[in-house]
């Protein structure tokens, strides 16, 4: 596959020789971070059959220039479904088209094949078939993660017709009212010679629709999408839909005609760049090794300042939770910063993709391993120093390559589950990302009891008081470890949480561990490091904190604000303009362990858990 930009897009183009090319056209937010492992095999898969793909991020999503609250976004998502096919024309020398659609994108796929006029194949996979009920089902999705555990630290929205959002991706303005308007029902020609859809959603819409397009003329084929609620999970849990997809191969692939060898093609980019003159920036993909990436280079690089890497988060690729990899990358490029956000082996556009993705491959040597390259990448580009951004998983693989690439001196961990892995045994919050604060609230919750007795939730109080038992048991077993070995000096066993830390900070490295006040991770943090984090007051670079209204995978849009203002200011005080540690902190690290504090520059109040790093 061969990444591509074509106006203010990013995508990868699968080539094959077939004469029918193949436009992807993607979901919309959070269904595109869930599906993208599967959505890519389904290129491969049509490649593979002979069938030229192009798959690619619409302007203002993944890897494309813009923003999501940019103007005129659905109507500029449709033209740019016009470009793709287009290109895939000249790229390929294709004489026909099929356009494939998932969710969200095969409500825009049917729209644009309207529009264009010359589509020969349309594939709807679960299409929403008005944007009125799109709409309706962000609005509950964001709703019902706010009663979860997950969402219950985030505010709710001060204006739901300004803005519609669900888990980190939104729609702003005029677009909702776009959106809505939108309505497959009222096509009055035929979109494309044939149809093929898909979907288990059981409200007849699908079939409506089907019958709909047949009184257009339309040779219409249904069929049903049952392993869609497998393929919406979050990332790691997600499966591609098999059978769903060898019928839309098999479908696509009949009568396939091959190209001449000498069919009049466009040649690609040697090396494609996006350019983004809003923040004064270029942007180009890169390989090393099994991995891949996409460098954000500044016009002005500011001197002295280290190079950013950001790590995949748990197995979403390279453009991270509510797109923050993206958003931050740009935000650095405009300081002047350099950054590369990365996938590492096996996930997101690394090659080769992963067969399967679990815990264990998470949290592995080979990932630390593989952001060590990512750093010797940017070492080899000028970059001397480095610092690591990373949330959830990608703040465990960036605290251990900080504690072993010499170039790195910095590292931002967001709501870190675990500082050490040793498989199930260690399995971050118990299966559950959930605090005990979370717990105590809802043990104590009358609304929980109801549900509970009604058989609505499989998180019970009494195993609830289970959790909580077990998690006092073990904090009592390491205060009890670690009075023996204060008092007797005897070590009862070995705290490798403090030996990394240690290691981490008798390297120089500057570090600062950022939680929510619910995040299970701060749990494990005071069962490692103690209630106060006393543990961290013999060392002078690691600090720890929590921000307000933080979620763990920062959906809310106020936490990515919230963590970006943060690390900027952080790396701009503790790293960019640090030329050496200083001896003379004003306050003591037991002054500042569990005070608050005045805020940080474009930042909330933050409070502070550990030792201060020096500057």
């Amino acid at each position: 596959m061969d990444p591509v930009v074509f106006e203010g897009a990013f995508g990868w183009l699968h080539p094959a020789d077939g004469r029918t090319g193949v436009v992807l056209c993607n979901p919309f937010g959070y269904d595109a971070l869930c599906t993208h492992r599967g959505w890519r095999k389904l290129a491969e898969r049509l490649a593979a059959a002979g069938l030229p793909v192009l798959r690619f991020d619409y302007p203002g999503t993944g890897d494309a220039a813009g923003n999501e609250d940019d103007p005129c976004r659905v109507e500029t998502w449709l033209g740019s479904i016009d470009a793709a096919v287009r290109h895939l024309r000249e790229w390929t020398g294709v004489t026909r088209v099929a356009l494939v659609g998932l969710r969200l994108g095969a409500t825009l796929a049917a729209i644009a094949a309207q529009r264009i006029g010359d589509i020969d194949d349309l594939v709807l996979l679960a299409p929403p078939v008005t944007g009125r009920r799109y709409i309706r089902e962000l609005r509950a999705h964001r709703q019902s993660w706010l009663s979860t555990s997950a969402g219950v630290s985030a505010a709710s929205l001060a204006d739901d017709g300004a803005y519609v959002e669900a888990f980190g991706f939104g729609l702003h303005g005029d677009d909702i009212a776009t959106l809505s308007a939108l309505d497959l029902m009222r096509a009055n020609a035929a979109p494309a010679q044939r149809a093929l859809l898909l979907d288990s959603s059981g409200a007849n819409q699908a079939a409506l629709l089907a019958a709909h397009y047949a009184s257009l003329g339309v040779q219409v084929e249904e069929g049903g999408f049952e392993e869609s609620d497998r393929f919406f999970l979050e990332a790691l849990y997600s499966t591609e839909p098999r059978n769903a997809f060898d019928r839309v191969s098999a479908w696509l692939a009949s009568g396939l005609e091959r190209a001449p060898a000498t069919t009049s093609r466009a040649p690609l980019a040697a090396q494609p760049v996006l350019r983004l003159e809003r923040h004064q920036a270029t942007e180009r993909p890169v390989r090393f090794g099994h991995c891949f990436g996409i460098h954000c280079e500044p016009d002005v690089p500011r001197s002295g300042a280290p190079a950013v890497l950001l790590i995949n988060t748990g197995a979403a690729h390279h453009i991270g939770d509510g797109r923050i990899a993206v958003l931050l990358a740009r935000r650095m490029a405009q300081q002047g910063i350099a950054s590369l956000r990365m996938d590492v082996g096996g996930l997101g556009d690394a090659q080769p993709g992963a067969l399967e993705v679990t815990l264990d491959v998470l949290y592995s040597t080979a990932l630390r391993d593989d952001a060590a390259s990512g750093a010797d990448w940017l070492v080899a580009r000028g970059h001397a120093r480095i610092a690591t951004f990373g949330v959830c998983g990608g703040a465990f693989v960036g605290l251990h390559a900080s504690a072993l690439h010499p170039n790195i001196v910095a590292a931002y961990g967001v709501n870190l589950q675990k500082f050490t892995w040793d498989g199930a045994a260690r399995s971050p919050g118990e299966q559950r990302m959930v605090s005990s604060k979370t717990y105590l609230h809802a043990l104590f919750s009358a609304d929980k009891w109801k549900r509970a007795l009604r058989g609505q939730t499989d998180a019970s109080p009494l195993r609830i008081a289970f959790v909580l038992a077990k998690r006092i048991a073990r904090r009592a077993a390491r205060i009890c470890a670690q009075g023996v070995a204060g008092r007797m000096g005897w070590t009862v066993a070995a705290n490798e949480a403090c030996v990394l830390l240690q290691r981490i900070d008798t390297k120089k490295v500057q570090l600062r561990l950022i939680y929510g006040e619910y995040d299970s991770g701060l749990e494990e943090a005071r069962l490692q490091l103690g209630t106060s984090f006393a543990a961290l007051k013999t060392l002078s670079c690691v600090r720890a904190l929590t921000l307000p209204s933080l979620d763990h995978s920062l959906f809310a849009r106020e936490a990515r604000e919230s963590v970006m203002a943060d690390f900027e200011a952080w790396l701009d005080e503790a790293v960019c303009c640090a030329t050496s540690v200083s001896t003379t902190a004003t306050a003591s690290a037991e002054d500042l362990v569990g005070s608050q504090t005045a805020p940080l520059a474009g930042g909330p109040g933050v409070v502070h858990l550990g030792a201060p790093a020096r500057s």
